[in-house]
């Protein structure tokens, strides 16, 4: 009887016992958020190619590229253009969160008068930081850029709109 009750009880444990749980793995991320105060882009000064003249009698893909520093470079230096007036760079002043990186976008754009002539950004992507007075003073950032003319373009004024944009990365 007493090999009777051990296994009865032996059977009523094996009926009632708690089976072994594998652990569950487990991982941990951090979380991160970056808030910026608004960004404001603003003209500050146009791009000006100055004043071109056609001197040469017969030529084609003479450029003209105002740099972002710099003396304007007026043709290829074979007499076909003179370049005069004040040619200055496209200026943007950016405002922002202190220290942030920013990328400015400048992409080509048509000048319309007599003709169209497109107007080659210096450069159409870059990235600047708007330093430790980003909220406070800002940056500004010039924007060249280049149009390519030959003797059969016509006289005249020619304008356009360049659309730049700014956003945080």
């Amino acid at each position: 009887m007493t090999r009777f009750l051990s296994t009865a009880v032996a059977a009523a444990l094996a009926l009632t016992g708690t089976t072994a749980q594998a652990a569950s793995p487990s991982a941990q991320a951090t979380g991160t958020a970056r808030i910026y105060k608004p960004l404001t882009i603003q003209k500050t000064q146009d791009l000006d190619f100055g004043t071109i003249v056609l001197a040469g009698a017969s030529f084609t893909g003479e450029i003209v590229r105002v740099n972002t520093s710099g003396p304007v470079t007026c043709g290829s230096g074979g007499g076909n253009l003179t370049c005069g007036g004040a040619p200055t760079p496209a200026k943007f002043h950016l405002v922002g969160s202190n220290n942030a990186a920013v990328t400015v976008t400048s992409p080509s754009f048509n000048l319309t008068g007599p003709s169209t002539l497109v107007v080659t950004p210096t450069s159409t992507t870059q990235t600047v930081n708007l330093g430790a007075a980003g909220l406070t003073t800002g940056i500004d950032v010039l924007l060249g850029g280049s149009i390519t003319l030959a003797s059969t373009t016509p006289d005249g004024v020619y304008t356009g709109t360049w659309t730049v944009t700014a956003d945080y990365q």
